[in-house]
């Protein structure tokens, strides 16, 4: 038996470390991005979002008014990190945004990337955010074409790259092998370099 007083030792687990506000928010916006990519807007619930975050759905409502406020969120956080990648050096290329940035800002925020592109495109209500988000990168493609592609094929020329470039690296980040990523982007950007020079002006 044990003597009086001997302290014996706590099988309790230990406490988790209570996250601030900020650090609270940040991590139900990334666990609502994978519940978001799953199905869209409408597949979604503050239920599935409150358990994917391991709190409360009262919680969630703490930080979020609504569901709608936080699909906004969700989507904000992968233009974001699309516009930071597309502003490091080298991102533009020749041909516009390269494979290689479109592919690192996928990388960063797979969900948030996969909801942008694969959902809210087809979601009337949120499709301005990845409109916005082509919009800006059509107008780089522009830019960075004109000098090889003709003035009456130059919009077509972008918004084609760019659907392009896209949908290979949705594609990719989904079923590829990101530990072939680097011969992805050299096929990526070689096919993108065939169909630019087939709109390009004549020599």
């Amino acid at each position: 038996m044990a003597a009086a007083g001997r302290r014996t030792k706590s099988t309790a687990a230990p406490a988790r470390a209570r996250l601030g506000r900020s650090e609270r928010r940040a991590a139900i916006v990334a666990a609502a991005a994978g519940v978001f990519e799953v199905g869209g807007y409408a597949a979604a619930s503050m239920v599935d979002i409150a358990a994917a975050s391991a709190v409360s759905h009262l919680i969630v409502y703490r930080h979020f008014e609504s569901k709608h406020a936080l699909y906004d969120t969700v989507l904000e956080g992968a233009r974001r990190t699309l516009e930071a990648r597309l502003a490091w050096p080298g991102a533009i290329g020749r041909y516009g945004p390269t494979t290689a940035a479109v592919l690192d800002a996928a990388r960063a925020d797979v969900a948030g990337f996969r909801v942008l592109w694969r959902h809210a495109a087809r979601e009337p209500e949120f499709a301005h955010h990845s409109d916005a988000a082509r919009v800006a990168m059509v107008a780089r493609a522009i830019d960075a074409q004109a000098p090889i592609v003709a003035g009456h094929r130059a919009g077509w020329a972008a918004r084609a790259t760019v659907a392009f470039v896209v949908d290979a690296v949705l594609a990719w980040v989904e079923d590829g092998d990101p530990g072939l990523d680097a011969r992805f982007v050299a096929a990526t950007d070689a096919a993108m370099r065939a169909g630019v020079r087939s709109w390009a002006k004549p020599v």
